[in-house]
């Protein structure tokens, strides 16, 4: 297998990684309010569904879902109500001064609840899909010319793709938590805030493309 491959794979999953968007939002906005850990289970999330966008536009099949605006509605009502209720929600629990501390008890900071809602993120957001498909697709037709025998190494690309990704959230997170015990708590909860606000408005743009797809189709 050339060596150019597996580090074209891992420059393809920083590449993708790279632009700001809900997912990076959410990993910093858990970095500062709950600490590496937390915010660490939920990039694992995260990453899981990226693996499955991986293997879908690996196997070809990605574009399907991309191709049928009934499942992008369906994806951009799911995402835009996700990160509002996640905003909202997490604005309320400052307003009481409550999930500031890493150790605080509380459903966002629940292990279980950060891992499934790295996946459902990720999964839902029609933009993962997209980007997947742009880059990844184009990857993988670049290399059937160059390395026809790719397809035989699926699982090994993938990890490849998946380690990219890491080497761009691992440190950022890491340095975000560290801001943690840099910054006094009022500017923290500033950060938090609008860090929430963002994903409102990520929301509220994921609820227009989908009127804008249902205007579109109608």
């Amino acid at each position: 297998m050339p060596l150019e491959y597996l580090v074209s794979a891992v420059f393809l999953g920083f590449v993708v990684a790279v632009p700001p968007g809900a997912v990076t939002i959410v990993a910093c906005q858990r970095a500062l309010q709950y600490g590496f850990r937390n915010s660490a289970i939920f990039t694992l999330g995260s990453c899981l569904s990226d693996i499955f966008y991986i293997t879908l536009v690996y196997l070809g099949v990605a574009n399907l879902i991309s191709n049928n605006p009934y499942l992008k509605i369906a994806l951009w009502v799911v995402c835009g109500i996700i990160l509002i209720v996640l905003g909202v929600s997490s604005i309320n629990s400052i307003r009481k001064n409550q999930g500031i501390e890493e150790n605080k008890p509380g459903f966002q900071s629940n292990p279980l609840a950060t891992f499934i809602s790295g996946i459902v993120i990720t999964l839902s957001n029609p933009l993962t899909i997209v980007g997947w498909i742009v880059v990844a697709g184009n990857f993988f037709l670049i290399w059937n010319h160059n390395f026809p025998n790719y397809r035989n190494y699926g699982i090994l690309t993938v990890s490849f793709i998946m380690v990219g990704v890491f080497i761009w959230f691992v440190p950022l997170i890491f340095i975000v938590s560290k801001l943690k015990k840099k910054i006094n708590d009022p500017l923290k909860k500033w950060l938090i805030l609008l860090s929430n606000l963002c994903l409102i408005m990520f929301g509220f743009i994921s609820l227009y493309y989908a009127f804008k797809t249902i205007y579109d189709i109608s």
